[in-house]
């Protein structure tokens, strides 16, 4: 039992160099950015304490670091999922859901979910899309009219971009983007396809259920590959507190 004492230990570090990484990409804006961090102080503090303990305690600490763990896994398993299906072809709308846009355009994470609406849009010549997403204070313009800049400069018509400007989270984004589209059809008989990271779809898509659309799919964009897990490790979060929320 010593050994998997040393293992966790191993494991600690390895947490703290990824969030010492996850620092110096994505900077400290966020409280969430320094989870790999305290997680791996937290967790070596932790197996260096207890293994001094006695065999029951030890015993009680692994089997909750255990459970603990196994929920965790069984719950990315079921975000992950959402990542690999496959989305609906000829939708009448395209929603993609914004993120950050800076001074010189759309973020990394935001130009891979453009990216990925304009694939669509190129095979599916009927879809709109509705760019989401208001001005935050550290924006120069909304994250949709952002959105539809980039996509009007790689060629898409205009006729078939639509704003939803107002919005400051995926709730928002939703309900907003649901009110443009019950303007032409009920949301019930609409097809749409949900554009976003592809760690945000399940719950972009539970969200999307909850407010009424019922024929909803997913469109993944994939962002930079070793920030992967600190995204779907909050979307993890994220997602049980839209489960309390809503």
């Amino acid at each position: 039992m010593k050994n998997i004492f040393q293992i966790l230990k191993i494991i600690a570090l390895i947490s703290i160099l990824y969030g010492l990484i996850v620092l110096s990409l994505i900077g400290p804006n966020r409280l969430f950015n320094f989870y790999y961090l305290i997680l791996g102080i937290a967790l070596f503090c932790c197996a260096s304490y207890f293994s001094k303990s006695d065999e029951n305690t030890k015993r009680k600490v692994l089997i909750i670091l255990g459970v603990l763990a196994l929920c965790f896994v069984l719950a990315e398993i079921r975000i992950v999922s959402f990542s690999l299906s496959r989305c609906k072809d000829d939708a009448d709308y395209v929603i993609v859901l914004g993120s950050q846009i800076r001074d010189n355009g759309p973020s990394m994470d935001y130009k891979a979910r453009l990216d990925s609406a304009y694939e669509y849009l190129e095979a599916n010549r009927n879809s709109r899309v509705i760019c989401t997403g208001g001005k935050g204070s550290n924006e120069p313009i909304s994250e949709a009219q952002g959105g539809a800049e980039y996509l009007l400069n790689r060629g898409i018509d205009k006729g078939k971009i639509i704003l939803e400007d107002q919005s400051t989270n995926t709730v928002q984004n939703l309900r907003n983007a649901q009110a443009l589209i019950e303007k032409e059809k009920p949301i019930d008989k609409t097809d749409v396809v949900i554009v976003s990271a592809d760690y945000h779809l399940c719950r972009a898509a539970y969200i999307a259920r909850k407010l009424g659309y019922k024929n909803v799919s997913v469109k993944g964009a994939r962002g930079l590959a070793i920030l992967l897990p600190h995204y779907y490790t909050r979307e993890f979060y994220a997602f049980f507190k839209e489960l309390i929320a809503l």
